[in-house]
């Protein structure tokens, strides 16, 4: 049984005609004709009833071309994949992204790219701190999506595109504004235990930036549960907006607005590539969109 065998069936079934189907297929009636005979032979039971002017497919037509039809697809895409893998395209796209960063801001890019190449899966693996640098210098990145600082090029051979500001926002619960009141000064907040990341790892000094001496700290090792301990009234913290804009819109969170609080942090968030290896065209396209 070949594909083009399959391929005349789907036609026939269309058309209705054997010279609807011959026309459809650039092929003689005679020869179409022979390739259903041939094609019923093997299979060993009639596909289409031929009383009528019109070729009508019979039960057991029907059910064979519902499974034909999907073998033809498989094949359409066998013949895509092919194609792009002839052309360059990767079989996997790699996309690693800093916790801090919420990955949403690639997604209209990742639609562009599925379009493009349906056939390049994608992996999406998100880091702690700034371990998507290192995936990226080691090769077990394509592409990550991370805060950045210039000072982060001396850790290896970076190409890199704006995606938006990264935003430190000083938060904390309602249940602890009920219990303290809105902290409008550095000294509101004294009293009550901040939660910071164990290492920030971008570059910032939390504790030498708001020198608050004297104050209870929580620390954690990653941004989900420093949001998580926020919202359950543990602490005060400063955490990057991407992460708790949703418990800020949705009132668990209420931001802080301290005059000259934090305003020392300019960092911006970036999509990283290497220097040194080749793009593929997946990633490309992923990469043109900013």
């Amino acid at each position: 049984m070949k594909i083009q065998q399959l391929q005349m069936l789907n036609a026939l079934s269309e058309t209705g005609t054997l010279l609807g189907a011959a026309e459809h297929l650039h092929r003689t009636q005679a020869a179409v004709s022979m390739a259903l005979k041939k094609l019923e032979d093997e299979v060993g039971f009639p596909l289409f009833d031929r009383e009528g002017y019109r070729l009508k497919l019979t039960a057991y037509g029907e059910q064979f071309l519902r499974q034909a039809r999907e073998v033809l697809r498989q094949q359409q895409r066998l013949q895509s994949l092919t194609q792009q893998l002839r052309d360059g395209a990767e079989p996997v796209l790699r996309i690693s992204y800093d916790h801090t960063c919420a990955p949403a801001s690639l997604f209209e890019a990742m639609r562009a790219m599925q379009t493009r190449y349906p056939t390049t899966d994608l992996l999406l693996n998100g880091e702690a701190q700034l371990r998507s640098l290192r995936a990226i210098r080691e090769g077990e990145a394509d592409l990550a999506l991370t805060p950045w600082l210039p000072v982060f090029r001396q850790h290896g051979d970076f190409e890199t595109k704006l995606v938006r500001p990264f935003e430190l926002l000083v938060t904390i619960s309602p249940a602890l504004v009920a219990k303290y009141g809105l902290p409008t000064q550095r000294r509101d907040l004294l009293d009550i235990p901040m939660l910071m990341p164990q290492n920030q790892d971008v570059g910032i000094n939390l504790d030498r930036m708001i020198r608050m001496p004297g104050q209870q700290r929580i620390r954690v090792n990653d941004s989900i549960a420093q949001r998580e301990l926020l919202v359950a009234g543990m602490g005060w913290g400063i955490v990057p907006g991407d992460i708790i804009g949703d418990e800020l819109a949705r009132g668990d969170l209420i931001r802080i607005d301290i005059p000259d609080f934090i305003n020392q942090v300019h960092l911006e968030v970036h999509l990283v590539r290497s220097a040194e290896r080749i793009a593929g065209p997946a990633a490309q396209i992923i990469w043109d969109y900013f």
